[in-house]
């Protein structure tokens, strides 16, 4: 059994003290930081890098092969055009 000095106070009962809430310091509610110039910025740089590192990585890959493994470049099919 607790040792409280009141049996008034004991917790779980519905007499029981309830803790206070802090009060708020600032009555403005959080920006969206989505909004802000920098964030914008940095989702900028970020999509770019995303975008651009596979075609980067594949297309020195490719460029590689061709220097030091002598493969040659792709062509296209030659399409002969009949003369009527």
């Amino acid at each position: 059994m607790p040792t409280y000095p009141s049996e008034q106070f004991r917790p779980g009962q519905p007499n029981a003290p309830r803790p206070q809430r802090p009060t708020p310091t600032s009555s403005k509610p959080n920006p969206d930081i989505r909004s802000t110039k920098e964030y914008k910025l940095a989702a900028r740089r970020w999509t770019s890098a995303i975008v651009a590192l596979p075609i980067v990585m594949y297309t020195s890959y490719i460029l590689y092969e061709r220097i030091y493994a002598g493969r040659e470049q792709k062509k296209f099919a030659q399409i002969e055009k009949k003369d009527e």
